[in-house]
């Protein structure tokens, strides 16, 4: 019985040790020409769907801290999103960051990206945009989260 129960035990630890573990990244602040209820409902779908691929690392806090980052970078003489995105993936211990961004380009024409980077490499993995024109919330939700399902490579 104890032998059982040692190859039982030997199993489940071979098994759990072949599991991989999800990759942390952090997930910018949805950015762009947005209600705070649009913002809060755009950022609730892309963190649903990048969670499926990461271990996520999102929410106020993180949006404060990279505003916080963001703006002690900016006045650097030598300033680069790709330092800003080394110091926030340091803080988190994240590989990669996501983001979400809208521009407006006209009244309800508009512009969505998003991305994916690798902070070791420094290069962009993924890069998705698409523009919406005659554009509804409705629509802007659907094409965004179109995006990050792309971009995460979830379809």
């Amino acid at each position: 019985m104890k032998n059982v129960l040692k190859l039982l035990v030997v199993a489940v630890l071979l098994c759990a040790h072949t599991v991989q573990a999800k990759e942390i990244a952090v997930f910018m602040p949805v950015v762009g020409p947005l209600t705070p209820f649009e913002q809060a409902a755009l950022s609730k779908d892309a963190a649903t769907v990048f969670s499926a691929r990461f271990d996520l690392r999102y929410g106020e806090e993180v949006d404060q801290f990279v505003k916080q980052v963001f703006q002690e970078e900016s006045k650097k003489k030598d300033c680069d999103e790709a330092s800003c995105y080394r110091r926030i993936a340091a803080k988190y211990q994240a590989d990669k960051i996501v983001a979400l961004r809208v521009i407006q380009v006209e009244k309800e024409r508009y512009l969505a990206t998003a991305h994916l980077y690798d902070v070791a490499s420094g290069d962009m993995l993924a890069s998705e945009q698409q523009e919406c024109m005659h554009c509804s919330f409705e629509r802007l939700k659907l094409l965004c989260h179109e995006l990050t399902l792309r971009v995460a490579g979830n379809k």
